[in-house]
């Protein structure tokens, strides 16, 4: 399977997702994640490797994507989860319904996401 597509055409038929990473208010990563050939391409901002979204990985996986969504929720083991979910109005786990609720913030650090579908 091909890694990389092509960030300025997106398929019709296609669930893309574009997700900007900031620190405070600086633009660190462009994420372009297409759901339907999970693939994806980062476009990084910033130069310290450590503010973007996958650090050194220029050419993050697909599994590397779900990676960072997870590390911007809480913690699949926390006690507590259930009752978290809900005050979200979500069922179930799931790490980009939660980003999209929170924004992928976390109180450690001063970085969020703000996501954009293209279908």
């Amino acid at each position: 399977m091909e890694r990389r597509t092509t960030k300025n055409r997106y398929l019709p038929s296609h669930e893309t997702h574009v997700l900007k990473y900031y620190d405070g208010e600086m633009l660190c990563s462009t994420i372009y994640a297409d759901f339907t050939a999970q693939t994806v391409v980062v476009e990084n901002q910033t130069v310290p490797p450590i503010k973007t979204a996958f650090g050194n990985n220029l050419l993050p996986a697909w599994e590397d994507f779900q990676r960072f969504l997870e590390e911007r929720c809480i913690p699949r083991q926390r006690a507590g989860l259930r009752e978290y979910l809900e005050a979200l109005g979500l069922e179930e786990y799931d790490p980009l319904a939660i980003i999209e609720k929170t924004g992928g913030r976390m109180a450690e650090d001063q970085q969020w996401l703000a996501i954009e579908v293209i279908k």
